[in-house]
């Protein structure tokens, strides 16, 4: 099986093909945009998700496209439709183009109306995806940790490990479920194996659900730290992106607080019906990340 991966470069897209190139099953593509992709015994693309004409080689004899490229953080609401949004269209055209079989859209559960523009713009990928004339699978992680993943919880993590003071935005009562990265490439990988999985649209979450406060106290006691919770209010985390914006900081991203706030789907019952999966509690998928770094 020729598999194209998009988001080659983004850590779970790196993790995916270190496990996918476990197996002689199958032949590995990946797309390259800005960050460079180094893996033997793959071929590399290079193109964009704006780019058609590239999106169209890069699709010629593939049948499955893994699509995780996306646009996660931005100061600019427009920029998640103009590249998430219009770019999964292009490579849906280019699929349907070159009559490849099944498409795997990687989203998120997030979302959702109520997800900010990042969130926004991911449910109206899924919408396209669902339009295509593609068999499809699309698949909403929630928030991924594990090796090598420096944004979310990676970066909560790290920050505990330096500073004693925790600042939270509100009251901290919202809630997560996070998922190890090795949990998240395993569904994956049993999907590309299994080809009558489609149409579905599955949760990967983790097996607990948890407040941020839980989060945080949990995270602490795994890191063996003191830390202190600082609580802002949700006003002044908006004044402050506010301002931030003006001098068109890299670090105003506007929708961060409805995409950490907006109500999440974290059931995985529907997920365990169609494929095996029995993700790790927390504890035990940051020991395994530390004991691979």
């Amino acid at each position: 099986m020729k598999i194209l991966i998009t988001g080659a470069s983004s850590t779970l897209g790196k993790n995916l093909t270190s496990e996918l190139m476990k197996t002689e099953q199958f032949s590995i593509r990946l797309l390259e945009h800005r960050s460079p992709v180094s893996k033997e015994n793959c071929e590399v693309f290079q193109g964009g998700l704006q780019d058609i004409d590239s999106l169209s080689k890069a699709c010629s004899g593939i049948d499955t496209v893994v699509h995780l490229a996306a646009l996660t953080h931005s100061s600019s609401g427009k920029a998640y439709f103009e590249i998430n949004e219009a770019g999964t269209k292009k490579i849906i055209t280019a699929c349907e183009k070159n009559h490849v079989r099944r498409f795997i859209f990687v989203s998120s559960v997030a979302a959702s109306e109520e997800g900010g523009d990042y969130g926004v713009s991911k449910l109206r990928c899924e919408e396209l995806v669902r339009k295509s004339g593609l068999d499809w699978v699309i698949l909403r992680p929630s928030e991924v940790y594990g090796v090598n993943m420096e944004e979310g919880i990676g970066k909560l993590v790290a920050w505990m490990e330096k500073f004693p003071i925790i600042p939270v935005i509100g009251d901290g009562s919202y809630f997560l479920s996070p998922v190890s990265v090795n949990d998240v490439v395993q569904v994956m990988v049993e999907i590309l194996k299994d080809d009558s999985i489609k149409k579905e649209t599955l949760n990967l979450c983790g097996p607990e659900k948890m407040t941020m406060n839980e989060l945080i106290n949990r995270l602490a006691q795994i890191q063996k730290v003191q830390i202190k919770k600082i609580f802002l209010p949700i006003w002044f985390v908006r004044v402050g992106i506010g301002v931030l914006s003006i001098f068109k900081s890299s670090l105003a991203f506007s929708d961060q607080i409805p995409r950490l706030l907006c109500k999440k789907d974290h059931s995985i019952d529907k997920t365990q019906a169609v494929i095996p999966y029995n993700p790790i509690k927390i504890e035990e998928g940051l020991s395994l990340s530390q004991s691979k770094t």
